[in-house]
């Protein structure tokens, strides 16, 4: 199985949203700082998970307030995949109508890509 975490990308936290491969919520409206605590944090949700499961991470090229993100990621060895901004606008417009943006709905349009 595959556990899917996306991650919505902010200046001072990041939002997360995470699914089992069915779309079963596994961990929702789970939100972290964009600093070293915030990343143990995280760390701390990403080791509750079941190691016998894959886990596919997936967030929103944001520019510089990800890198730290990304540091702490490549460190602990885990893959992730930067999506382009542009891809998941278009998508989104496809995916809903409505004009809403708040970072619980970016999760999932990003999660649903």
């Amino acid at each position: 199985m595959t556990i899917i975490i996306d991650i919505d990308i902010a200046k001072y936290h990041h939002q997360t949203l995470i699914l089992s491969e069915t779309g079963e919520v596994l961990v929702n409206d789970f939100s972290f700082e964009n600093n070293h605590q915030g990343f143990q944090e995280f760390h701390h949700v990403l080791m509750s998970l079941d190691p016998t499961h894959k886990i596919k991470i997936g967030f929103e090229a944001t520019g510089h307030y990800g890198n730290n993100l990304k540091n702490f990621l490549m460190n602990l060895g885990v893959d992730f995949m930067e999506i382009h901004p542009v891809l998941i606008n278009q998508f989104s417009k496809a995916y809903t109508l409505r004009k809403t943006k708040t970072d619980k709905l970016d999760v999932k349009v990003i999660c649903s890509y």
